[in-house]
């Protein structure tokens, strides 16, 4: 962790990212470019995930094992990875639908996106890049970040009060998928693998469950105070307002 190859990956992949969000949001400026873009940052970024398979498939003369973040969703990364790609899929970006996954994967994204890059644990336990499946584990970190920030620069989501209820929405999908991992798990008589962290986390010693709270609380607070900068007709608890007084 932390040699040299890691921290010119970290520099190199820091330094691409900004330049092409640079870029993209100073040339591009059709929506049908803007949905293009990242719909290919979202497929790649699952064709990356997968492509230690045909790699090993050709590398180990026709065979090759699968791991359990092939067939499950063990990680959060691996479900941010799928929100991005079917937010991407979807067309119409208006859609509430859309606005839950779009806000969440630029929130989720980028938390997931910088450790799975900066602490990196296959990278941990196999320091070197040459190595393909620890490579390809960065490179997918790497496209799922891009994806996840051009939520904001290319103007599909908004930051707003809102957001923290996407983001609520995000976390408590997160524990559903990890509850239906570890019950797999169980059911088949395996041991479980902690699915999404439910339990424990390899980061901070507090329970993962009570870090999803904080963060809820503490991003809803931070956007709170961002609203002020809005004329107070645009404010979250003006909009609940006209919302409940219509009903």
């Amino acid at each position: 962790m932390f040699n040299l190859q890691h921290i010119l990956y970290m520099v190199i992949s820091t330094f691409l990212t900004v330049a092409l969000l640079v870029v993209f949001a100073l040339r591009v400026k059709e929506d049908k470019t803007k949905n293009l873009i990242l719909k290919i940052f979202a497929i790649l970024t699952v064709i990356i995930h997968y492509s230690d398979l045909w790699y090993g498939f050709f590398a180990n003369g026709g065979e090759e094992t699968i791991s359990s973040t092939h067939i499950l969703p063990m990680y959060p990364c691996n479900v941010v990875m799928w929100m991005l790609l079917i937010a991407s899929l979807i067309k119409n970006k208006k859609s509430a639908i859309f606005r839950v996954l779009a806000e969440f994967c630029f929130y989720g994204g980028i938390v997931c996106g910088v450790i799975g890059i900066l602490l990196n644990a296959n990278f941990d336990s196999t320091p070197t890049l040459a190595d393909y499946y620890v490579l390809k584990g960065m490179l997918s970190h790497s496209t799922m970040l891009f994806g996840c920030i051009y939520m904001l620069v290319g103007k599909f989501i908004k930051i707003r009060v809102f957001n923290a209820l996407s983001v609520t929405f995000g976390l408590a999908s997160f524990v559903v998928c990890g509850l239906i991992v570890n019950g797999l798990y169980s059911i088949f008589g395996m041991q479980s693998p902690d699915g999404m962290f439910l339990y424990s986390n390899p980061y901070f010693p507090v329970s993962p469950m009570i870090l999803g709270v904080l963060a809820v609380i503490i991003l809803f607070g931070v956007l709170a105070l961002y609203e002020r900068r809005l004329p107070v007709e645009e404010r979250w608890y003006t909009l609940l307002k006209k919302k409940f007084n219509k009903e």
